[in-house]
């Protein structure tokens, strides 16, 4: 049996599975580069959130990464001066509110001070990053925002006294249905990052 344009229908059956089959792989490829994508994004934030936890410890500084959600984008500001925190801290670039600031080792923030100014840090180590193109951040839960930012401008704080806020980064994919998530421990500096979506406990 043959089509009107001369092909037999064994031939345009043989032309679609090929067809399928270049699809496949060529799916299966961009999974791939994706996958690695987060995987890279996931590793560069952890390493950066280790050595701003380390920055912080040895230079007697107060440390904020901050995001901005709806550009894809992550940058750090620093300060000497003692710094409080609160829902309101990442609002206007220069801290606020009423929460208190960590007085000893691994102590959650208790001690009060007037508003900080924080100037940002653009190191070869630490300029300001713009993620990957197919890579997104879903939402971040933050010590003084504990109940997700989707959107907007989010910081997450670090202080000398070895104390970094708890906090959970998650990433997606343009379709969200592909995650990583990077969590860090505050009184280790350390972060575990995982392929899934997680949530701060109780939230």
């Amino acid at each position: 049996i043959r089509t009107r344009g001369g092909f037999s229908l064994l031939e345009v059956i043989v032309a679609i599975a090929i067809v399928g089959l270049m699809m496949t792989v060529v799916v299966s490829q961009m999974d791939k580069a994706l996958d690695l994508d987060m995987k890279r994004t996931a590793n560069r934030l952890g390493s950066t959130i280790r050595y701003l936890y380390n920055k912080a410890a040895t230079e007697g500084l107060y440390i904020r990464l901050i995001f901005n959600i709806n550009e894809r984008s992550y940058w750090v500001e620093a300060t000497t001066d003692p710094t409080k925190i609160s829902a309101e801290s990442d609002e206007g670039g220069t801290g606020g509110g009423e929460e208190e600031e960590p007085t000893g080792e691994g102590e959650k923030p208790q001690l009060k001070y007037p508003e900080p100014k924080f100037g940002k840090v653009d190191s070869f180590l630490l300029k300001a990053t713009k993620l990957p193109d197919r890579v997104y951040i879903k939402d971040i839960f933050v010590e003084h925002r504990p109940s997700g930012v989707q959107d907007g401008i989010v910081g997450i704080y670090f202080f000398p006294n070895g104390y970094v806020e708890h906090a959970i980064i998650n990433l997606r994919n343009e379709e969200d249905d592909f995650f990583y998530s990077i969590e860090t421990n505050p009184v280790t500096g350390s972060v575990s990052i995982n392929a899934d979506y997680k949530v701060m406990e109780g939230k």
